[in-house]
């Protein structure tokens, strides 16, 4: 049977733009096809590189194979957002798709759930030994074929921490704050640290912040810097949260019935994407707290011992994962636990 995902609707007003797009595409030669890849990010942050550099990788290396692929790019949500990607990708109304775990549910996700664990890694470089892993990449692939997809590779973001319009440096002073979390998983870590979650797209941030509907939300550096967040969230950590990738994921029924050397030409435009975006990831992440700082924003320093009280608050979530993703999960948590010990504190 059909394993489904639970999702949220998607916007009419989204799908009708799309099936108007489509519909209005030119007829192309039978050796070419016009795709769509779409993300949730700006062009210029790091996951935006990671998609418009395998747009470029994409159309030529395909422009030998059976079937030359010329994609084009819907960047910062213009034509489905981060809550509606996992329905657009594995209903065939996008090709290619940023993939949010966060935003999936339901059976089929319980081995997934690691990605949004925090402080699961001690570095950039752990994170990048972890997915590196066949086993662990291969995990992954098969969970997301359970609703119709397929990973092509890891979207480099960033960090992730909590920014608010409160000063927030110790887990007591998150309690009875609303935070804007993006899915299940952070969903259950502001919960667990006394606060609200409100879930909403990151389009969504500012005005609810401004407006006072939430006093915070959890995300990147890079992301409050190129929002403009910093207007109206002047406090943030520097925890750590999350060293946080997202995934490229394409529909099933459409990799699969991709010419072997159109699917080969793809898989190595991803790879050269996504070594392209890490660095790129690495650097924008300082460079965005020091730009942050210039803006006004106090961003908490913390030694080692407040650091802990945040890392022994969230050690629920590591159990409950632990109980619901099985020996799948404690596979996966073996992978992550030799890739930090091997390369140690950056």
């Amino acid at each position: 049977m059909k394993k489904t995902m639970q999702r949220r609707p998607l916007l009419a007003a989204s799908l009708a733009g799309a099936f108007l797009w489509v519909a209005a595409m030119p007829v192309q030669a039978a050796d070419t096809a016009v795709i769509r890849i779409a993300y949730n990010l700006p062009k210029d942050h790091a996951t935006g590189l990671y998609f418009e550099t395998l747009a470029r990788e994409i159309d030529k290396l395909t422009a030998s194979t059976a079937l030359h692929l010329k994609p084009r790019t819907f960047p910062n949500g213009q034509l489905y957002n981060d809550t509606q990607l996992p329905d657009a990708v594995s209903t065939d109304a996008v090709e290619i798709g940023q993939m949010n775990i966060g935003f999936m549910n339901g059976p089929g996700t319980e081995a997934l759930r690691i990605w949004g664990l925090p402080f699961l890694y001690n570095s950039w470089e752990a994170l990048w030994k972890t997915e590196d892993n066949p086993v662990f990449k291969k995990t992954f692939d098969e969970q997301f074929g359970k609703f119709g997809m397929h990973m092509l590779g890891w979207v480099q973001y960033g960090t992730v921490d909590f920014y608010a319009s409160k000063p927030i440096n110790l887990p007591a002073d998150m309690k009875g704050l609303r935070m804007r979390a993006f899915g299940v998983d952070t969903s259950m870590l502001i919960r667990d640290l006394g606060g609200s979650p409100v879930s909403l797209s990151s389009q969504e941030m500012f005005q609810a912040v401004q407006r006072g509907t939430i006093d915070g939300f959890i995300t990147g550096p890079t992301s409050v810097y190129s929002r403009k967040l910093y207007e109206v969230a002047k406090y943030g950590t520097t925890l750590g949260i999350n060293y946080l990738s997202f995934m490229a994921t394409c529909n099933l029924k459409w990799w699969n019935g991709l010419p072997e050397d159109t699917r080969k030409a793809v898989a190595q435009a991803s790879d050269i994407a996504q070594r392209t975006a890490r660095e790129r990831a690495k650097d924008d992440d300082r460079i965005a707290k020091e730009r942050l700082k210039e803006k006004g924003v106090s961003l908490s320093e913390l030694n080692p011992e407040q650091r802990q009280q945040w890392v022994d608050a969230s050690r629920g979530l590591y159990e409950a994962y632990r109980e619901k993703a099985g020996p799948q999960g404690s596979k996966l948590m073996e992978i992550v636990d030799a890739a930090n010990k091997s390369v140690g504190v950056q």
